[in-house]
């Protein structure tokens, strides 16, 4: 039986709402996950109030990453309880089972960010009780939570006792990453926890406060004492219901760092102290407008953010419409817009998965969504990029390279490679389980780079460029430029030993992703140095004076990269099938049926009847490689041979990331493959939304919502940046009568409308010219039609 509801909301909250129908103790952490509620400050798992075994709890602060031992990576820490409530009604703990509910619903709301759960709950006494709990973190001000349980006795007077507060006892699954420095209760109900990072320091001030409400009315009469325990400060309040009548419980809770944004300006992160101090009257300034006033004015946030960045599909056919407003959603949760000095996790802030850090996932999957949607947002996450230039050039020492060899993993913005070498030790034999993708795995500096680029095509950002992003270019080049390796017997330059996209193939040589992004890094660095010389003498002499600090020049770099940039080794498409090689040899593994373990449920099962080594030696791939490849550079090839490659290689990928099925999607709508684009889409659509109960314990998977914001924009929008100029060439669905979505080109806001016959573009800027359905075409400010 489905758990999962996509069609609550009516009228206005039509495809807004979304629901758990049926509570499995089980399954606790699918709706944590995709519930998640945030402000790209703060990250908080829906979890819910009462404790089960299942339960993962989960509070994130961006940037407040932490080592819990020297042997560990760092990561972001979980930060203390505050969702939990113990609740006792005539002396029987609240707790559901699959028994004991009448009714339940769980609902979040995308529009507004408040989650709702409703429980008609019956105790081992016969007595019904309704209860109703609900929870938004502030878009408003982000170090504010809110959240209430309503009490309603059905058949009973109930004596009910709720333990709330502050639980400093949670862990990263065992590890411990805080301390505790303080503990006070100020007034008899104001309660803070301050904790300092192990190792990082990062001060952390936790406070939260309880108001009661008997029948609607406010009241101090209800009985109130503060529990001190270790690691732990509650308020334990006891309530009288009569029957038929409503007792709330309000708690407004705040969270602060010494990390916050707001201290970048004193120039050091402020003491303790001070962050508990400013937590505390944050929290009294909160607790005055109460719960409803903090949930309007964090609405109204999210109304303007919905005016300017929904996408309104016209389908009564499937639940797309509401899939990707659910990726929206978690895409305006999970970044930091004024913040430089961090990025965005695999899970976001939705989880521990993958630690917090940030990969390739951003500037391949996250970012084309803001440079298109929100460019501001998009300089931010390359800022970022350009601070870890420190981290990227000490990596790049570390192996032996030249330059800037940017991190696979990476985490707060000083700390450069943090992917874990070991990941744990092979319990039969002792030896300790080796992670490579720190080391090998290098495709990630060219991919930062071609993202850089497609943000200036489309943003004519030159102050960028002038203060970072030639510097980024010219330095990744120089990596390359050291990286490459003359094989004499072949006579020219290759890369060997690597990862490319599809990580079940380790130490190929030639991965043909890689080795065409390195060569357009090059290219564009050689590009850099000549225009520079000739129009930027002053970043012209930065960059030499960097150059001769380590005895070499610009002219050289040009030299050496013209040089090598004929001789290195693009694959190219095989003349007899047109199948380009995924990398050195690939043509030779063993192939294998794949389709028990591509139609599984679940990813990985390929690994229930095959080792690592025996996946290494077939044709399996884990996701998008040569198709990744073919979506970014589509001019590398045919469009026959592009086709051919895609049928090829589709065939042989196992789609265990979520990185997959968003790239084949459009790829696949590249090619007019109508049918296997839009099932691509659904399924990466449903990658955490959909009905399987165990896709997203650790978190939702980022990088997907990019990828499923990419499939309408970039597959059926036919959004494209060619040379620097705008192309729309639209695909839409047979599923859908029409979409709109908004973009910004070059400044220019965009409201771009696909339908059966064509595409209508209302510009809110200024005039320009476009490549529109294979025409070139002036787009005037105000409506254009154009059609097929």
């Amino acid at each position: 039986m489905p758990v999962m509801n996509y069609r609550k909301g009516t009228g206005a909250e039509t495809s807004w709402i979304i629901e758990e129908t049926s509570f499995h103790e089980k399954y606790t952490g699918k709706c944590e996950s995709i519930f998640t509620q945030g402000n790209g400050y703060l990250g908080l798992r829906n979890s819910l109030e009462e404790r089960y075994v299942d339960t993962v709890r989960g509070m994130f602060i961006t940037g407040t990453f932490n080592k819990a031992s020297k042997e560990e990576a760092t990561e972001l820490p979980n930060v203390s309880d505050i969702v939990n409530m113990e609740i006792e009604l005539n002396g029987e703990r609240f707790s559901m089972t699959e028994d004991n509910l009448k009714e339940y619903s769980r609902t979040l709301n995308l529009y507004t960010g408040e989650t709702c759960r409703n429980v008609l709950w019956e105790g081992k006494n016969g007595n019904v009780v309704q209860l109703s709990f609900h929870r938004f973190v502030s878009y408003k001000n982000v170090h504010v939570i809110g959240a209430y349980v309503e009490i309603k006795p059905v058949n009973c007077d109930v004596k009910a006792t709720v333990v709330s507060g502050i639980n400093a006892q949670v862990t990263n699954h065992g590890a411990q990453h805080l301390t505790e420095f303080s503990k006070r209760a100020f007034e008899e109900k104001f309660l803070q926890m301050g904790m300092v990072t192990t190792e990082s320091a990062v001060s952390i001030a936790v406070s939260t406060v309880h108001k009661v409400f008997q029948s609607g009315k406010y009241t101090e009469d209800a009985a109130s004492k503060i529990i001190d325990d270790r690691r732990k400060i509650h308020a334990e309040i006891q309530l009288v219901i009569p029957q038929g009548e409503t007792a709330r419980v309000e708690k407004i809770s705040t969270v602060h760092s010494s990390r916050d944004l707001e201290y970048v300006a004193s120039g050091k992160e402020p003491e303790g102290e001070n962050v508990c101090r400013d937590g505390l009257d944050n929290l009294k300034e909160a607790e005055e407008k109460g719960y409803e006033t903090l949930l309007e004015e964090s609405k109204k946030v999210w109304e303007k953010i919905w005016k300017k960045q929904d996408i309104q599909i016209d389908s009564k056919e499937d639940d797309a419409q509401i899939a990707v407003r659910f990726a929206l959603y978690h895409l305006q949760i999970m970044v930091r817009r004024e913040d430089n000095r961090v990025g965005i996790g695999a899970k976001a802030l939705s989880g521990e998965g993958y630690k917090g850090h940030s990969f390739w996932d951003t500037e391949t999957f996250i970012f084309p969504y803001f440079q298109m949607a929100e460019p501001e947002t998009a300089r931010t996450l390359l800022e970022f990029r350009y601070k870890g230039l420190y981290g990227a050039r000490k990596k790049a020492i570390e192996n032996g390279y030249k330059g800037a060899m940017y991190p696979w993993e990476a985490a707060w913005v000083s700390d450069g490679e943090v992917t874990p070498y070991v990941t744990g030790v092979n319990v039969h034999t002792g030896e300790p389980m080796i992670c490579l993708t720190g080391v090998i795995e290098q495709h990630i500096t060219s991919d930062i780079i071609f993202a850089l680029w497609q943000y200036y095509a489309a943003t004519d950002d030159q102050d960028f460029m002038d203060r970072y992003g030639y510097e980024m270019t010219i330095e990744t080049a120089r990596f390359w430029n050291s990286r490459l390796e003359w094989i004499e017997e072949n006579n020219r330059y290759e890369i060997r030993d690597v990862i490319g996209p599809d990580e079940y193939k380790e130490h190929v040589d030639n991965n043909a992703y890689t080795n065409y992004m390195a060569y357009e890094n090059m290219r564009l660095a050689a590009q850099v140095i000549a225009c520079i010389r000739d129009e930027k003498k002053d970043i012209y002499g930065k960059m030499q004076k960097l150059m001769q600090e380590e005895g070499t020049s610009l002219e050289q770099l040009e030299e050496e990269l013209k040089d090598k940039m004929k001789k290195l080794y693009l694959p190219q498409p095989d003349e007899k099938t047109g199948i380009i090689p995924q990398f050195d040899g690939y043509f030779d593994l063993k192939e294998i049926d794949l389709s028990v373990y591509k139609n599984a449920s679940v990813v990985g099962t390929v690994f229930h009847d095959y080792s690592g080594e025996d996946v290494q030696g077939m044709q399996a791939g884990k996701q998008a490689d040569i198709v990744e490849l073919l979506y970014q550079m589509e001019d590398i090839t045919t469009p026959d041979n592009k086709a051919k490659n895609y049928v090829y290689y589709e065939a042989r990928t196992l789609h265990d990331s979520s990185l997959s099925k968003a790239i084949h999607s459009i790829t696949a709508c590249d090619l007019g493959m109508e049918k296997e684009a839009y099932d691509m889409f659904m399924s990466a659509a449903l990658t955490d939304l959909g009905q399987e109960m165990k896709s997203s314990d650790a978190g939702i998977h980022s990088a997907n919502m990019g990828g499923v914001w990419q499939d309408v924009v970039m597959g059926f929008g036919g959004i494209r940046i060619r040379d620097g100029h705008l192309r729309i060439a639209p695909n839409c669905p047979k599923q859908w009568e029409k979409f709109t979505y908004p973009l910004y080109w070059k400044g220019n806001e965009l409201h771009i409308t696909v339908c059966k016959d064509g595409v209508e573009v209302i510009n809110e800027g200024e005039d320009f010219e476009a490549e529109i359905m294979g025409q070139t075409v002036t787009v005037s400010k105000g409506k254009n039609e154009f059609r097929a």
